[in-house]
Parts: C-alpha cells; sequence; structure tokens
C-alpha cells in the first residue's frame, strides 16, 4: 500500500494522511474498527466500517465517505462500546475533510488523557526473530561508497530503516530512527507510531533533494511499522535476509531450520537455494554468499 499519491476522495495531504493513519494505529491496533474504516477507505477490500456492509472492491468516493459516515451502525449490541463507531465517523469525516479536528484519541475531538495505545500483535519472541532476518539483511545489503549501482544503494537504504526501527523497538538502541524520542527499554507501539509519523514528510523532502537512498530508507520504516502494527502480514524483510522489494522464491516455505539450530540447506524446502538466518556465523558466510546471486 502507497500513501504517496492519497486516493482522489481524500482531501489530505500525503505527509499529514500518514502522520494521523500511523498514530491512529498506534492507539487503536490493525483489528479495531477504526482500523477497519483506513481498510475500507485506502482498498475498498474489506466491509464498510459503519454499516459492515459487503467490500466495494473498489476506492470509495466522497459521497460514499460521508454516506457510510452518516448511516445507522451495525452493532453487536445494542451499544458502542468504547465509542469505536463514533471514532469511524470522526475518521471518515476528517478524510472526506468535513471537520478539521484530528480524529486521534491522543489530541483529537474527544480530548481524552493520554493512552498507552495497542498492544503488539506479536509475540516479543517473533519481533526478535525478524530482528535477526534485518541484522542478515544488513550482512547482505551493505554500504559500498564506491558503487554507483542504484538498485545496491536503494537496497541498503530499504536495509537500513528496517534494521535502525526493529534495533529501536528491540531495545538495543535508546532512540527513536526518526525523533530521537529516548526510551527505557522497548517502547510501546503508540511510541513507534509517532516516531515515524514523520516518515511521509522525509520521503517528499528526500525525493524532491534527488536522495533516493534516504527516501528508500523512511519507506522502509513506514513498511515494518505497519508490519508491527499488524496492518501488513509479511514482515519487511525474510528469514534469508531479503527485503521486502526482492522476489524470494522461498521466503513463504516452511522452515525446519530453527529446531536443528543450524541452516540446513538442501534439507529444507525453504533453503535449498540460498541460506537462512541459522546460517549466519563464521561457518555460514561462505554458504550464503555463494547462494546469494
Amino acid at each position: 500500500m502507497s500513501l504517496d499519491q492519497p486516493p482522489e476522495a481524500i482531501a489530505r495531504p500525503a505527509g499529514l494522511l500518514w502522520s494521523v493513519f500511523a498514530r491512529s494505529l498506534g492507539e487503536l491496533g490493525a483489528q479495531s474498527r477504526t482500523a477497519l474504516a483506513w481498510r475500507w477507505v485506502l482498498t475498498g477490500e474489506c466491509p464498510s466500517p459503519v454499516t459492515l456492509s459487503s467490500p466495494l472492491g473498489r476506492l470509495p468516493g466522497r459521497a460514499e465517505l460521508l454516506a457510510e459516515a452518516e448511516a445507522p451502525a451495525e452493532l453487536a449490541r445494542r451499544a458502542d462500546p468504547g465509542g469505536e463507531v463514533m471514532q469511524v465517523r470522526f475518521v471518515l469525516q476528517w478524510l472526506a475533510e468535513e471537520i478539521d479536528a484530528l480524529p486521534l484519541w491522543n489530541g483529537g475531538p474527544q480530548k481524552l488523557q493520554v493512552t498507552d495505545g495497542a498492544e503488539y500483535p506479536h509475540m516479543w519472541a517473533e519481533i526478535d526473530e525478524v530482528y535477526s532476518w534485518a541484522l542478515l539483511a544488513e550482512y547482505r545489503y551493505p554500504w559500498r561508497a564506491e558503487s554507483d549501482r542504484t538498485d545496491e544503494r536503494l537496497a541498503f537504504g530499504w536495509t537500513r530503516g528496517v534494521f535502525d526501527l526493529l534495533t529501536w523497538v528491540c531495545g538495543e538502541a535508546s532512540e527513536g530512527p526518526l525523533s530521537g524520542q529516548r526510551t527505557a527499554g522497548r517502547p510501546m507501539l503508540y511510541e513507534v507510531s509517532l516516531d515515524v509519523s514523520r516518515a511521509m514528510t522525509g520521503v517528499i523532502r528526500a525525493r524532491e533533494a534527488g536522495d533516493l537512498v534516504r527516501a528508500r530508507r523512511r519507506e522502509s520504516l513506514m513498511e515494518t511499522f505497519l508490519w508491527l502494527a499488524g496492518w501488513n502480514p509479511l514482515p519487511p524483510v525474510d528469514r534469508h535476509g531479503h527485503g521486502a522489494f526482492e522476489d524470494c522464491p522461498e521466503s513463504g516455505a516452511p522452515c525446519s531450520c530453527s529446531d536443528a539450530g543450524r541452516c540446513l540447506r538442501g534439507d529444507c524446502a525453504a533453503c535449498w537455494r540460498i541460506a537462512c538466518v541459522c546460517g549466519f556465523g563464521p561457518e555460514g558466510m561462505a554458504a550464503l554468499g555463494s547462494g546469494a546471486g
């Protein structure tokens, strides 16, 4: 999903749109009814957020956003627990530029007290594992100052963004990669959303300056956050150290190397062609390099 050019129905600039979207996910999570509103507006591939009508299969128009915001809600009970539907209506009206107040719990029209926000939908062991994949990607895509190949530089930029954000999330760095916000230990998802909320503005400015590597790093920060929040099902790197921009045929194949404590290579359906993170070590470097074509 790209928010570089917002759908025609959305009357908000890309930088502001991403900022509010990211903070909304940090507050309420990707499984909330509010997240359903965002997904409906941005993709049209899910039920509508108020009436729970069937997916449109296309992007809704501005009139449809406003009609959905005003429609009677489909509720499991005759109540709106936590004001979820009310929040959805705010999101739709804000996107259509019918209201100016940001549709956020923290600093939004409700003026509620600061919340710790949503929980990570992943177990820490899973996040730590993906961090180890990012370390492998760092080895696969190093910075080569002498290289004039655009693909190598962009691969480095992507990997650097993933690595920087996961290093902070896993408690290996004390500051957010964009904001410099300091945390003691692992940051909460809401704190991560505040850090990455400025990423789209950075992408736009980097592109205007012709700095494609810096733009790619910020794009990967955004994609990494979307996985951390549960919006994207796939992480931004895979167990072979490939970035999401790269086609790895075996990335979705089941891997049994973790149980063995080493990369099984030809005896593993996921690693017969390229070694996975379990082959990353003194003995695995040569195997990794030989299969990285």
